[in-house]
C-alpha cells in the first residue's frame, strides 16, 4: 500500500474527503495504461464525459452495453482521472453486486441515505450539514 502523501485527518474535517486518500503517481499510470487499451466506443464516451468533468457543463450520461463489454473498466478509469486531478469521483451503484466491480464503490442507498422503502413523499435522508452536503 502507497504511503499517504499528507496527513489529511488534520486538515479536512469531512469524513468522505479524508477516505479519498489515494497515490496520484498510482492513478496517472493506471490512467495511461488503461486507456492505452480503450476500444473506439470507450475512447469516445471517456472524452466526452471529461470534456463535461474538466468545463464543469453537469451532463448526465448513461452507459449501456452487454456484459463483458468494458463498462466497469470505463468507470474505473474516468474515476481514477477525476482524481489524478485533485477532484473528487464517487462511484455509486444500484446494486451490491456492481458495487463490488467499482474501485471504491457504494451503493446510491449507502451513500445518499436513500431509504429502501420508497413511497410517493420519500425523500433522501441526507441533510445540508451532513458531511456529503458540501461534496455534492
Amino acid at each position: 500500500m502507497p504511503l499517504l502523501q499528507q496527513h489529511w485527518a488534520h486538515r479536512i474535517s469531512n469524513p468522505l474527503l479524508q477516505a479519498e486518500q489515494y497515490d496520484v503517481d498510482e492513478m496517472v499510470t493506471l490512467v495511461d495504461e488503461q486507456r492505452a487499451i480503450f476500444n473506439l466506443d470507450q475512447a469516445t464516451a471517456f472524452d466526452a464525459i471529461l470534456e463535461s468533468v474538466i468545463n464543469n457543463q453537469g451532463h448526465l450520461f448513461f452507459i449501456h452495453a452487454t456484459g463483458s463489454c468494458g463498462k466497469t473498466f470505463l468507470c474505473n478509469t474516468i474515476a481514477a482521472e477525476v482524481k489524478k486531478k485533485g477532484q473528487v469521483a464517487l462511484c455509486v451503484t444500484l446494486s451490491g453486486i456492481a458495487t463490488l466491480l467499482l474501485n471504491r464503490g457504494r451503493t446510491s442507498y449507502s451513500h445518499f441515505k436513500i431509504s429502501l422503502s420508497i413511497h410517493e413523499d420519500s425523500v433522501a435522508g441526507l441533510k445540508h450539514n451532513n458531511y456529503m452536503f458540501p461534496v455534492l
